[in-house]
């Protein structure tokens, strides 16, 4: 049997479709949050492995600031953009997580409450973590070169 080359994020916010009974991730306001929330784990987790500044913690600590809401998603995405382009981080399957934040368009945002974009945002946070521990992946040879020296 042949591997699959990289298992996608996407999957898990369709089975969370799929597994409701109320359209909540329907939603493309919510599927933003959500995906912004996978993002800014995959900005975190990838900062420990940064090739500018190993172990940086500046965007967590930032992020953690914040508070999470529908006017604060862009800010957040861009943020967390900015630190993956300024601490040159390689994040899976070609930054697929912030692919998918920026592709879905927001629509309609009436009967949204904070609570409702801040829960889609820690289950994109939370499900990615679930995401990487369930597909783990090699790591880079750089990684692996730095620990021969």
């Amino acid at each position: 049997m042949e591997k699959e080359k990289h298992k996608s994020f996407e999957k898990y916010l369709e089975q969370r479709i799929t597994d409701s009974e109320i359209v909540f991730f329907n939603k493309n306001i919510i599927k933003k949050a959500y995906y912004i929330g996978a993002y800014s784990r995959a900005v975190i987790d990838s900062s420990r492995h940064s090739p500018v500044s190993n172990n940086n913690e500046t965007f967590k600590k930032w992020l953690s600031n914040q508070i999470i809401n529908y006017r604060n998603l862009n800010r957040i995405f861009e943020m967390a953009f900015r630190y993956e382009q300024k601490l040159r981080l390689n994040i899976r399957n070609d930054s697929e997580v912030r692919k998918l934040a920026h592709e879905v368009p927001e629509g309609n945002i009436s009967g949204i409450s904070s609570a409702k974009i801040s829960y889609a945002f820690v289950a994109g946070f939370d499900d990615y973590r679930k995401f990487v521990k369930e597909n783990p992946i090699e790591l880079k040879k750089r990684n692996n070169n730095n620990e021969e020296k």
